[in-house]
């Protein structure tokens, strides 16, 4: 049984626990407003993904540019520190220590994707990404 279930309640019941230890995948969408939200959406997902059967995350997102004084230039920060969680199965199977916690993701072709909204142009800042998480000690996984 696949579900949705926000991850912004504040309790989960022992109910949606257990069915969500069972999902087969996840759903989170804008995940990147701020490097703030980012981590929290991250250390759930470290939880969520953790748990139970294997589990596999899609998520859509826009790259938001803005200008940053530090940069100088105009930049989607918040979309490279959610970059950062992920690495391409090529880093995981290169990786020397599998103790550390890990996503592996890989970029959604769009060209792949019905669009049935013929008023909607997709930008090119619109990703759809597949993610799911490596467990340390575990073979076989990507």
């Amino acid at each position: 049984m696949d579900i949705i279930i926000t991850l912004w309640c504040h309790s989960w019941t022992s109910r949606e626990i257990d069915d969500i230890e069972n999902a087969s995948f996840l759903l989170v969408a804008d995940p990147i407003y701020s490097d703030d939200l980012t981590d929290a959406i991250f250390s759930t997902l470290e939880r969520l993904m953790s748990r139970g059967s294997a589990k596999v995350l899609y998520t859509a997102l826009e790259k938001c540019y803005n200008f940053s004084l530090s940069d100088l230039d105009v930049v989607a920060n918040g979309y490279s520190h959610f970059r950062s969680y992920i690495k391409n199965e090529d880093e995981i199977k290169n990786l020397e220590s599998r103790t550390m916690t890990n996503f592996v993701g890989k970029r959604m072709d769009f060209s792949q994707i019905p669009q049935y909204v013929r008023e909607y142009e997709r930008g090119h800042d619109i990703e759809i990404w597949q993610i799911k998480y490596f467990r340390p000690g575990f073979k076989n996984q990507t």
